[in-house]
Parts: structure tokens; sequence; C-alpha cells
């Protein structure tokens, strides 16, 4: 496997425009949203068309928390013909409360921006898995499933359009809140879209480590995807 991980570790006392020049693949760009800009970092899986797969990362989604959730929760083996986008926060603002026409608003500013098509996946961890949840619902016509790790309903009702999603609920063994609202989230779930499992993630705390390999959480969302 590669090593972006082993890579970003090596990189991280860098500058994000030295770390993007020196993996060659990671830029950072703006949408204008309600007038506000909102910054995002990118990582194409091409030059062609693709789904995206959106990801939400945990707290405020700063601009370290997004090169973090780069580097440890995005896949390197799977859902490599999907354009990785994650959203930076902006200040005083969490995209998990984000309204439908801000979150639908940000996504048609992506999709005006980047080279998007087919319906996408979201991951999201913490404050992020709330935001997949939220999205979702906002814009269920926008994507086919999504993964947290972990994440938690905020109070969305469950759309129809979801009964052909695959979701995939991950949570850390050492995280017994978050189980806690993983468990609600997958009761809720059970019957109302096509592929729901939850997945243990042994000795993980709210936030994984450094090390911590996602690829098998991805692969089995992927699998979830062919039931």
């Amino acid at each position: 496997m590669l090593n972006r991980r082993r890579a970003i570790a090596a990189l991280a006392a860098l500058p994000l425009a030295t770390m993007a020049t020196a993996q060659g693949r990671l830029s950072r760009r703006s949408v204008t949203v309600a007038g506000q800009r909102i910054d995002y970092l990118v990582r194409y899986a091409g030059t062609a068309r693709a789904p995206m797969l959106l990801c939400f990362g945990g707290g405020d989604a700063n601009i370290g928390i997004a090169e973090y959730y780069d580097a440890v929760y995005t896949p390197e083996s799977v859902y490599r013909d999907h354009h990785v986008i994650l959203p930076v926060g902006v200040p005083g603002r969490l995209f998990y409360r984000f309204g439908d026409d801000d979150a639908r608003g940000l996504l048609r500013a992506l999709l005006a921006a980047e080279p998007i098509s087919g319906r996408g996946l979201i991951s999201g961890v913490s404050n992020g898995g709330r935001a997949a949840f939220r999205f979702a619902a906002a814009a269920p016509e926008a994507f086919r499933g999504f993964v947290t790790i972990p994440g938690a309903l905020v109070g969305d009702a469950i759309p129809a359009a979801w009964r052909d999603y695959a979701v995939l609920l991950a949570y850390g063994t050492e995280d017994p809140r978050w189980k806690a609202e993983t468990d609600r989230a997958y009761a809720a779930l059970q019957g109302r879209v096509k592929a729901l499992e939850r997945v243990a993630l042994a000795g993980q705390g709210h936030v994984v480590g450094p090390n911590f390999d996602v690829d098998p959480v991805y692969a089995r969302l992927r699998g979830l995807e062919g039931r």
C-alpha cells in the first residue's frame, strides 16, 4: 500500500502549499456559497469526470483537521475512481448545522467548480459524521451512501430516497459515548436503507491514530454497495 500516510507524517511540518507540491496531488481551492467563501482540499482521481467522495473532518473542520482526514481517513486502495473533496470549516459555522439551502448550495458550487459526475459518497468523523447525515438528508439525490467513523443522527427524518443507500457506521471500541450514538443511528436506519452495517474498530478511540489502516472500512462499504 502506498504510503500517503507515511508521506504526510514526514511532511506534517510543511505549509499546505509546499505539501501539495511535494505530494503532487492535493490542492486547496475555494467556492462561494451565499456570499461566503468556503475553502476545500481536493485530490483528483484523474483528469476525467468522476463521482466525489465528500469528506468532513471533525470538530470545526479547520485546515489541520482536513489535512489529517486526508492523511488518515481517506482510502488508498478503494474508491480510487472518486475525486476526494474535503471542505474546510469557516469560523462560527459547523457543517452539520448547515440548513438545506446552504448544504445544497455548497454541493452546487462544487459541481460547478469540479469535474464531478454521478452520485457520490460521503464520509465523516465526529461532527463530520453528523455532517454526513446532514448533507445526505439535504440532498439525497446527490449521493448513494455514506460512512461515519463515527457519526450521529441530528434530528433529521430519514429520507425515503435513502432506500437504495449503502450505509456503514464505524466506531472505536474505546469510545463508549459514540458507540451509543452509532447504536441509535443503526436502530433508526434498520429497514430504511438498502444495506446497513455497524463496525467496531478494535482499540480505537474517538479519533483513530495516524497509523490506522482505514481501507478495510471502505472495502466493507464497497461490499455493502454490491449487495
